[in-house]
């Protein structure tokens, strides 16, 4: 057990995480989908009627071209995960 207890205490956060998989790149439909399941216990009726008319002018508008950029930043990078600015 103290041979457990001293072993551990040497590892360090992230140590492992060249060893690690990339997470895949979600597709927009399926991360929109989970969006709007959160959303849902907070918003009424009219409010999530007008949050799916948002996210589906999204997903047809600049989602899509956002997340071709993910795609191809994941290609790149090991971590995919960005703030993009829009001007």
């Amino acid at each position: 057990m103290e041979n457990q207890l001293a072993k551990s205490s040497e590892e360090r956060t992230f140590q492992y995480q060249d060893s690690l998989p990339s997470l895949p790149v979600p597709s927009l439909e399926e991360s929109l989908k989970k969006y709007l399941e959160s959303v849902k216990p907070f918003a009424n009726e009219e409010e999530y009627k007008k949050t799916e008319a948002i996210v589906q002018k999204f997903q047809n508008g600049i989602g899509e071209k956002l997340q071709q950029k993910l795609l191809e930043r994941a290609k790149e990078k090991r971590n995919w995960v960005f703030v993009i600015v829009l001007e």
